[in-house]
């Protein structure tokens, strides 16, 4: 990922203005990075959802790109197929949301005092911390 990070692009795809067979290769490989090298591989220093723009546009931009990815999918293939590395095949649920964008309903903050604490908005984060509120009795 350092590697492509250096190419210097016209953008928004990876080698300028058009679409390429380079950003249907690359997309193949590097939409995993968040979800699942991240974690699983123990690579952090970057990563796609903060510090790669030709995938957040690919992802958000192009069709076909967002419609034929399933983050569930490639979480749960790497996390059960490697013994080795997750003996117990624990699948964390996030990053959330897989890719980040505005046109989700998300926008960084740069400034750190506006962001509210907490509140992550993954329907299934909700549900279960509905149901722990209630189990406990902090309703």
């Amino acid at each position: 990922m350092g590697h492509h990070r250096r190419i210097k692009s016209s953008g928004p795809y990876i080698l300028g203005s058009e679409l390429t067979e380079v950003d249907i290769l690359a997309y193949a490989t590097l939409i995993r990075f968040d979800p699942v090298y991240v974690q699983h591989f123990k690579c952090n220093l970057a990563t796609i959802r903060h510090d790669y723009p030709p995938i957040k546009n690919l992802y958000w931009n192009v069709k076909g790109f967002k419609e034929t990815t399933d983050f569930r999918h490639l979480k749960e293939n790497y996390r059960k197929s490697h013994g080795d590395i997750n003996p117990l095949g624990i699948t964390p649920l996030g990053p959330w949301p897989d890719v980040e964008g505005e046109s989700e309903g998300w926008v960084y903050e740069e400034d750190w005092e506006r962001v509210r604490v907490g509140g992550v908005g993954m329907g299934e984060v909700q549900e279960i911390e509905e149901v722990m509120r209630r189990e406990l009795g902090f309703e």
